[in-house]
């Protein structure tokens, strides 16, 4: 019990050094405000089927054709501890389809929401460098509500039956993710996860008792919220920030014989 207490203690510790330190932004003008390092991304791509009528799951371009749907998702970011982590929240609209079984045609649209925990792996390795490119990995849970439509294919596709949750089911994922700087204000960003739906119904065909899975693919824009005011202003550079090395020498220095 202790050990528990002490543990919550450091990490609230943490938090609020973290949050209440003043830690400059990428720009020294930039003041501390509310939203400094806090983001919001905008994505979309394709949710992807995998479950027991997947058919494409080794030719990636047939799976987006056959079964994907487009989807798009908001993601709000807090990073902490010099940007080294991150925790998100995030809403997602996707879907999915398949037509493996002509008798059993199906189409799924999916609501989800969720937390995740992020790891900048370029800043966890080197905090002082701060790239204009980097690699993130998440991990995950939320819930999700989705509804189906079920079709048999006799000269046309003809409606068999609708389903859907009744209750929020709750989903879990990992993913990884690369980003690219295109201003002190904007990143463009690719992602890729993997979800585990706690639910073998999403194509409305029970089968082994196997939870159905989804992949979700996006391109992206990530708004950093430390310039709300300015968003397309350059920030000067911060010698915090610099790459640490030698100072050059000027001419005077230089002594000569």
């Amino acid at each position: 019990m202790k050990t528990g207490k002490y543990l919550i203690a450091g990490l609230l510790f943490l938090l609020s050094n973290n949050s209440f330190s003043g830690e400059p932004s990428r720009g020294c003008t930039h003041k501390y405000s509310f939203w400094f390092d806090w983001s919001a991304n905008i994505s979309a791509g394709f949710t992807s089927y995998y479950g027991d009528l997947s058919q494409y799951d080794i030719g990636y371009l047939d799976k987006l054709m056959y079964e994907s749907k487009p989807a798009v998702a908001f993601k709000l970011t807090k990073q902490l501890m010099k940007r080294r982590f991150g925790v998100s929240g995030q809403i997602l609209w996707g879907g999915f389809k398949s037509n493996y079984k002509p008798e059993h045609v199906f189409e799924t649209n999916i609501f989800e929401y969720n937390i995740q925990a992020s790891v900048n792996i370029m800043n966890l390795i080197n905090p002082y460098d701060n790239p204009d490119f980097g690699i993130t990995a998440f991990v995950g849970a939320g819930q999700f509500l989705f509804g189906n439509s079920v079709y048999s294919y006799n000269d046309g596709l003809e409606l068999k039956s609708t389903g859907g949750s009744r209750v929020p089911e709750f989903v879990y994922f990992f993913g990884a993710g690369f980003y690219q700087r295109i201003s002190d204000s904007f990143d463009f960003t690719i992602d890729l996860s993997i979800r585990q739906a706690q639910n073998d119904n999403l194509d409305s065909y029970i089968a082994h008792g196997d939870f159905d899975y989804y992949s979700f693919i996006s391109v992206g824009v990530t708004f950093k919220m430390d310039n709300l005011r300015t968003p397309f202003n350059r920030f000067k550079e911060c010698p915090a920030y610099e790459r640490v090395r030698p100072p050059l020498k000027r001419d005077e220095d230089i002594m000569t014989f």
